[in-house]
């Protein structure tokens, strides 16, 4: 992964809400399973969805954050690592890129914002609804209707 990679959520089959909590949840249609992330990840994951770059990442989580620069890097990485493998976000063209930076959120001569505390981002897996989520309520239900699938008893 370099600093300049771009990712995207992976849609249409990647669904997902932040909250004002700041904890996202995500859907990956394709596969049945839901995901949560804590505010730290919740923050990466809204600036995926907004275009950013890596290193743009990093950047805003580093000013963001009271973290280490090399924690806050190598925690980056791990995360995007484990979306990409759970396939909830992918590669984008460098042409998605419209050239914001992370430096664009500070006004100018405005002091930093405090930074908040900074903990490993936590990207949470569940599989405990997948049969539900797999079933697709208009073309599989049975005689007993939804969410009864097909030739399934109940």
């Amino acid at each position: 992964m370099t600093t300049a990679t771009l990712y995207r959520v992976n849609s249409p089959h990647v669904v997902h809400q932040v909250f004002e909590d700041g904890e996202a949840a995500i859907i990956n249609l394709k596969s049945g399973v839901y995901y949560s992330l804590d505010a730290v990840g919740a923050s990466i994951w809204t600036l995926i969805g907004q275009g950013y770059s890596l290193g743009e990442i990093v950047e805003d989580t580093y000013r963001r954050y009271d973290g280490s620069l090399v924690e806050i890097i190598n925690d980056v990485n791990a995360l995007v690592a484990s979306l990409l493998a759970e396939e909830l976000i992918a590669t984008a063209p460098s042409a998605a890129h419209d050239g914001h930076t992370g430096a664009a959120h500070r006004s100018v001569g405005s002091p930093p914002p405090a930074r908040l505390p900074y903990k490993t981002p936590l990207l949470e897996r569940f599989d405990d609804m997948q049969e539900l989520l797999l079933l697709d309520p208009i073309h599989e239900v049975g005689d007993q209707g939804w969410p009864h699938a097909s030739g399934v008893q109940g």
